[in-house]
């Protein structure tokens, strides 16, 4: 609630409540619906479904977010999600120790490259991105 009020005073708030809305989204569907409740992984048409959806409520966020606190800084979370930020922060939250290996980011900058990201090339790449939006919410406010 108080990244929310923050986020009407500083855009710089924006991406951080982007990424937890979107992790918030992730724990409760991906973790407490489908893995949580039994020992095996779901099929794969069901993840397939699940992950629809969050791309879609992904996308309405952005929208939400961009149309009341603005376009700029909405897309900065967008830029923390696409480059692995929200998928550290999902293992951070549940108190899981980061996973040395990372098959399910084929769709990040680094996953096009190599199929199986290695857990320091994901926390290389999200550190990047927040690098990037730093750099981008700087620029766009004229503060640098």
């Amino acid at each position: 609630m108080l990244l929310i009020a923050i986020s009407f005073f500083t855009p710089f708030a924006v991406p951080l409540l982007f990424l937890l809305v979107s992790n918030l989204f992730d724990i409760l569907g991906y973790h407490f619906t489908l893995i949580r409740r039994t020992n095996t992984m779901p099929e794969k048409e069901i993840i397939k479904a699940y992950r629809i959806n969050q791309l879609m409520f992904d996308v309405m966020l952005f929208i939400f977010l961009g149309l009341l606190l603005g376009w700029i800084p909405s897309l900065c979370g967008v830029i923390l999600k696409i480059l692995g930020a929200q998928d550290i922060t999902y293992y951070i939250f549940l108190k899981k120790p980061l996973p040395q290996e990372w098959h399910w980011l084929k769709w990040t900058p680094l996953g096009w490259f190599k199929n199986v990201l290695t857990k320091n090339e994901v926390v290389f790449q999200a550190i990047a991105g927040l690098l990037i939006c730093i750099v981008i919410l700087l620029l766009h406010f004229n503060l640098i």
